[in-house]
């Protein structure tokens, strides 16, 4: 497999970046549809902005953008988008087996496909899909793993509240943070790991739930930080809130807001702006004829609360797990948004 892993900044758009050429170049708008998960997850609404903000930047894409609410939805919006002759389509799927058809029917219909968070095992060797893009989901987990292993003593008792059942991302994360925990203190036991479907809603349920059953614990780690925020609301009805570390993921302006207060220790940092954008300069590329590379895997890595004000206070590099990690210019700008209430 041919992938590529793209850095963080503004050097990012290069990679992929066609120059306009005999695919876009006509003068005429080029339709690009997008659907992904609900945009009430703050982190897949970046993303999708994200897309917005490179399309309207080439000046010659419309892109069609839409959320959707569950599998069926989403497949109602992809039919409706295929018959409307978009020239290329991205998806985030909620089911990667379930959005199967679907591929087939873009395929029929000439449409090259762009998976977003999310492989397909099989469907780029059929043809079915052009390129995914999605960061290490497995080693962003492993990193919070092993951080909170490294932090926490003996026997500790871990929650870990999932996303949705058939969701890669959130299934790969979550191997990943019991892979870098068992490494990190072998001790320690997850106790309790259950979808809430990245909702904080149900996360507040399923985390009651969980405590219940399991009033002991001694961490918690969401597969998000809409997850981290209803774990929060269900320890502080067990007057938990502070005592039980938190961990979040995606890094939102809101879950890093959360780790600079202490409200959460962590945030796992996604850069699904990356996604987003990468997937308009993919596009472009492939319908200028260019060679695409089979994965983009943006960068993944973890901000504890120190390391957050050590951003806020201009930290060039931070350390996560032993290793530098290096600060551009846009997560510095994002830790500081965060920091300051803009969000």
């Amino acid at each position: 497999m041919r992938k590529v892993l793209i850095a963080c900044g503004a050097a990012t758009v290069l990679l992929l970046a066609g120059c306009a050429g005999a695919g876009t170049d006509s003068g005429h708008k080029i339709k690009v549809g997008l659907v992904t998960q609900a945009w009430d997850n703050p982190a897949i609404k970046d993303m999708s902005e994200a897309a917005e903000a490179a399309a309207a930047a080439k000046g010659n894409i419309e892109l069609l953008s839409q959320d959707s609410r569950d599998m069926q939805d989403m497949v109602t919006k992809l039919q409706a988008m295929i018959g409307r002759g978009v020239k290329a389509l991205g998806i985030e799927p909620w089911d990667k087996q379930q959005i199967m058809p679907i591929l087939t029917q873009a395929k029929a219909a000439g449409i090259p496909v762009f998976i977003l968070q999310s492989e397909i095992e099989g469907a780029q060797n059929r043809g079915l899909v052009v390129t995914s893009i999605i960061g290490d989901e497995t080693e962003g987990g492993k990193v919070a793993g092993t951080w909170l292993g490294h932090h926490l003593n003996g026997a500790a008792k871990v929650a870990v509240l999932e996303g949705a059942p058939a969701d890669t991302p959130g299934i790969e994360r979550a191997n990943g943070f019991e892979q870098g925990l068992a490494a990190a203190n072998p001790g320690a036991t997850i106790v309790a790991r259950q979808p809430a479907d990245w909702a904080r809603d149900k996360a507040l349920r399923v985390m009651t739930d969980i405590l219940t059953a399991h009033p002991e614990i001694d961490a918690v780690f969401a597969d998000n930080d809409e997850m981290a925020f209803g774990a929060i609301s269900a320890l502080e009805t067990r007057n938990l809130k502070g005592k039980v570390p938190v961990i979040g993921y995606n890094g939102t302006c809101i879950g890093l807001r959360a780790t600079y207060q202490g409200t959460f220790v962590a945030s796992g940092i996604l850069f699904l702006d990356h996604v987003g954008s990468e997937f308009i300069n993919s596009v472009v590329a492939r319908l200028d004829g260019q060679g695409i590379p089979e994965k983009v895997e943006p960068p993944i890595t973890l901000l504890t609360t120190d390391q957050v004000k050590e951003i806020s206070g201009g930290a060039k590099s931070v350390d996560v797990n032993g290793k530098p990690f290096n600060v551009d210019d846009a997560l510095a700008k994002r830790v500081n948004d965060a920091v300051a209430g803009r969000c």
